[in-house]
């Protein structure tokens, strides 16, 4: 009978251990804290530039998206309000969206086209295609569609960045390349 509690007591015991191991010197965080961003953080006086993702052209077109796709939607179709980043030289309009991924909660699936070119497949599940043949993810940078990789368009301080999603790209690109 001795045998069996022997290792039983050394399986409490190295459990304990890690517990204190992790109590002690692990870094624990709740959930809310992971995601906490702190944009009071940004010092005075730094470059910024600003993000922001909605989807609110989806108004009048939910019943296009899967139950799967609709039931992860924002409230008021907004994933991320226009927020201040801190500005880094080289920065990208695909690096600030995926400075976002973490503080907006987002999950961001992109893949390699060529080279340090990525392409942005989906956020949170809402991907071109979601809401029909037209539908898809668009950047514009200061007001203005960016006709290339968001990975290609390098950006300066003082940039607004705005990540749409559109149910028809003939409402938002410009004419010239539409035809």
């Amino acid at each position: 009978m001795k045998k069996v509690w022997i290792p039983i007591a050394a399986g409490y015991l190295l459990l304990l251990l890690a517990v204190v191991g992790v109590l002690l010197f692990g870094h624990v965080e709740s959930v809310e804290d992971h995601y906490l961003f702190r944009p009071e953080e940004i010092p005075e006086g730094a470059d910024v530039v600003t993000l922001s993702i909605d989807c609110r052209a989806l108004e009048g077109h939910l019943d296009e998206l899967s139950p799967s796709v609709r039931n992860e939607l924002p409230d008021g179709l907004i994933y991320l309000s226009e927020t201040r980043f801190l500005y880094t030289e080289g920065m990208t309009a695909f690096d600030l969206l995926l400075k976002a991924e973490r503080p907006a909660r987002l999950r961001i699936a992109y893949q390699s086209v060529f080279g340090n070119s990525y392409y942005v497949s989906s956020i949170n599940d809402l991907a071109e295609f979601s809401a029909g043949n037209e539908s898809g993810w668009i950047v514009l940078v200061n007001g203005v569609f960016i006709d290339r990789s968001a990975s290609s368009c390098q950006l300066s301080p003082g940039d607004s960045v705005e990540w749409r999603y559109t149910v028809s790209y003939g409402d938002v690109l410009p004419p010239e390349l539409l035809e």
